[in-house]
């Protein structure tokens, strides 16, 4: 799987010593406006996002990075989801992002939020928003498929694609599959390994202030609607919205209202005067 032609060529920053490769539209150093930050799912890359980029809706900054091990980020995959977080709060200082709306996607969501705490008080990066596309209360992973992600991968993803989609058939739905298949060895194992590692996120939303949007996939039988909604109320602040029909791969399935989610989330921001 390729981005698209029209794509933004990949930028490289140094974070923790190591080349790290993103995807950049605008730029993320400049001006006052908040930049979309936008944080894969286990398994994924930066490719996942492509309709985010693509839409020309969108018009603040938009960056997404490789995790480690994965494209063009080099490094060992994560096995914690803390060292994730510490590391894209330090990639984000890299890239000179100061104001930053974090949208994470299933795995990414608990990213997102280790981030946005890690970064509370910063005096280089402030985190304005949260956007939580599929996440749970717990992201615990069922034990057989965390095995098969050992024993055969593929089998593993093939199963997964069984689990994620409510509308197999939507736009991007063949990319995303594609963009799965070729994860590099080991990475969809220590991804999955971190989440279900992770325990609740309850906590975590208790001690987190900004707003937060979630988006639940109402066929979702990865992290369930009801889990999302349990997370939500954890917040102090937390808006749903839910998606009838759609599963784990919402942005891929039916695009249109995680796209109109994340341009709110942006335009709700008061600029810097």
């Amino acid at each position: 799987m390729t981005e698209s032609p029209s794509a933004t060529d990949p930028r490289v920053y140094m974070v923790h010593g190591q080349p790290a490769t993103a995807r950049v539209k605008g730029d993320p150093a400049a001006g006052a406006a908040p930049v979309l930050v936008l944080l894969h799912g286990a398994g994924l890359d930066r490719r996942f996002w492509r309709p985010v980029f693509d839409d020309a809706a969108i018009t603040t900054p938009v960056i997404a990075f490789d995790l480690p091990g994965r494209q063009g980020s080099e490094g060992t995959a994560f096995t914690r989801i803390s060292d994730s977080a510490a590391w894209i709060a330090a990639a984000l200082k890299a890239a000179g992002v100061r104001r930053a709306v974090l949208v994470g996607h299933s795995m990414g969501t608990v990213i997102a939020m280790e981030t946005a705490l890690l970064l509370r008080g910063d005096d280089a990066v402030t985190v304005d928003r949260l956007v939580l596309l599929a996440p749970a209360d717990v992201m615990a992973v069922n034990d057989a498929l965390l095995q098969q992600t050992l024993n055969d991968p593929a089998a593993a993803q093939a199963m997964m694609d069984k689990w994620s989609y409510g509308i197999p058939d939507g736009p991007h739905c063949a990319e995303a599959r594609a963009n799965a298949a070729d994860a590099p060895a080991g990475v969809l194992h220590a991804d999955l390994t971190a989440c279900n590692a992770f325990g609740s996120a309850l906590d975590l939303a208790a001690a987190i202030a900004v707003p937060v949007d979630v988006v639940v996939g109402e066929a979702d039988k990865m992290t369930r609607a009801k889990q999302g909604r349990a997370l939500a109320a954890a917040f102090r602040h937390a808006e749903v919205t839910g998606l009838d029909g759609v599963g784990h791969m919402m942005l891929h399935e039916k695009p249109e209202p995680v796209l109109a989610v994340l341009r709110r989330a942006v335009g709700v921001i008061s600029p810097v005067v």
